[in-house]
């Protein structure tokens, strides 16, 4: 007989009576029956504030998951104020932040949120870094419902550059892999995930020749349609500069400024272990590492190449070779600009709204004795964007002005001469004597300049100085200056 008479019951038929036994040995026991109503009794609410507290518990998570889903707690750190200012300013500004920087899928957003309360423990600490550290990966673009069909989209139009997504992240470029983010930037100058050109640039220019590869002109661009005016009736068009095949490099060899190298004291911001620079020297790891896994923006190491127009270009060429040698061309570069002369006003020149440099007209090497090497030009050289029926007369026209300025410069000779014997009133010979040496600065200008670098500019400031030389003959009661200048400049086709 077992003392609990609970104890080895089976499915017995005897197991019918159980149940009275069972009270029965309860009415015997009358403490051991309210103790386990006391127990009953407590492990039933013990299971009720569990649930309740289960209940709450998955209730507070829901919540602050969507709380800190939310954009606007993610400015709560101050640190992000300008990377919140710059999405809500951005096309992004109704796709929330979790939308991006999670990877699609419910572990992304798990990993995501771990993450986040990392950096929280971070900033609660003041531990973090003055920059947050975030990525977009590629998922979060193509995902459906966002750009999905970007990589079948084809070529698109890019402020007048026809661009293919397909071919920039679907093939290996240079020998690397590219993502959204390596020309898309998270931020940049108060832009959110704009397209950072310089990315392009750098790509694209570095370690290649201008107008060749990956940095040839019409992979990026369509020939200008644009008509320029050169003045004296001659109208310049790329396409006339396109099917004489002229390299692109002889007019806009300046639109490349820079190399992208990369200087080695940037790797010590992010690495201070000398093994973190032991393959320091293997560029396909360190951009599978950096560029293809991580996003680290391509000018935190590389240094910036620039494209575009120099402005000012004709003066960085001069102060270039100033540098180290003496300003022996500052006479020709002013011819080239249109101004130098002070008998008349600046002209814009023709040459220099195209764009020409040096080179393009000196072209031949010539090396002296004692190793000196002088870059010449030649009449033939002008055949590359003019017809050849125009040379003889531009050739013509030249000797033509080279013999006006011997005969202008005689006449000045003749004028000053004239001025130094005459006896006239002081104020009468000063006004005259300045006049005359504005004359000879202008005539030592045009020797000195060649006025081939701006025949229109050149014709017309000989033609004010033999007005000049004219007027003060007559002054001094000289005979007529006689000069004799080219009648009419060369027509260009």
């Amino acid at each position: 007989m077992f003392e609990n008479p609970a104890e080895g019951l089976s499915d017995s038929p005897e197991r019918k009576n159980s149940g009275g036994r069972w009270r029965r040995w309860l009415a015997q026991h009358p403490g051991l029956g309210r103790a386990g109503q006391v127990a009953r009794w407590v492990l039933v609410r013990l299971a009720a504030l569990t649930g309740v507290i289960l209940l709450v518990g998955l209730f507070g998570t829901f919540a602050a998951g969507w709380y800190t889903s939310r954009p606007e707690f993610c400015r709560s750190c101050h640190i992000m104020e300008p990377y919140y200012q710059s999405w809500q300013a951005s096309t992004h500004r109704d796709v929330s932040c979790i939308e991006c920087h999670f990877p699609p899928g419910f572990g992304g957003k798990v990993r995501g949120k771990l993450l986040g309360l990392v950096q929280l423990a971070k900033y609660v600490t003041q531990s973090e870094g003055p920059r947050p550290a975030a990525e977009i990966p590629d998922a979060s673009c193509l995902r459906s419902g966002c750009h999905e069909t970007r990589l079948l989209s084809g070529r698109v139009d890019f402020y007048g550059v026809p661009f293919d997504h397909a071919q920039h992240l679907g093939e290996l470029r240079r020998g690397k892999r590219l993502r959204c983010t390596s020309c898309h930037s998270q931020i940049v100058q108060g832009s959110h995930m704009t397209v950072t050109t310089s990315t392009c640039f750098l790509c694209h220019f570095k370690e290649g020749r201008f107008n060749e590869g990956l940095g040839a002109c019409t992979r990026c661009h369509q020939i200008p349609d644009k008509k320029f005016d050169l003045g004296g009736g001659t109208v310049f068009t790329h396409e006339l500069a396109y099917e004489r095949s002229v390299d692109c490099a002889n007019c806009h060899g300046d639109l490349i400024r820079g190399r992208g190298e990369v200087p080695r004291e940037r790797c010590g911001v992010c690495h201070n272990r000398q093994e973190d620079l032991a393959r320091i020297d293997d560029h396909v790891f360190l951009h599978q590492t950096h560029v293809t896994e991580h996003k680290i923006d391509c000018l935190d190491c590389h240094l910036a190449i620039e494209h575009s127009l120099d402005r000012q270009k004709i003066q960085h060429a001069a102060s270039d070779c100033a540098a180290c040698h003496p300003d022996h061309h500052r006479e020709q570069v002013n011819m080239l600009q249109g101004m130098g002369g002070k008998s008349i006003p600046r002209h814009t020149n023709g040459m220099v709204s195209v764009r020409l440099e040096c080179r393009t007209c000196h072209r031949y090497k010539e090396e002296g004795p004692t190793g000196t090497v002088t870059w010449k030009a030649s009449i033939q050289v002008c055949g590359a964007c003019h017809e050849a029926t125009a040379l003889p007369a531009l050739q013509a026209y030249h000797q033509q002005w080279k013999a006006a300025l011997v005969a202008l410069e005689d006449a000045a000779r003749k004028v000053r001469q004239a001025l130094e014997a005459a006896t006239l009133p002081e104020p009468q010979a000063k006004q005259l004597r300045d006049r005359l040496a504005d004359v000879e600065h202008d005539l030592a200008f045009l020797r000195s300049a060649n006025g081939i670098h701006n025949i229109h500019y050149a014709s017309s400031l000989a033609q004010a100085i033999r007005d000049h030389l004219g007027e003060l003959a007559r002054a001094l009661k000289l005979p007529p200056i006689d000069v004799k200048l080219p009648t009419s400049l060369p027509q260009w086709k």
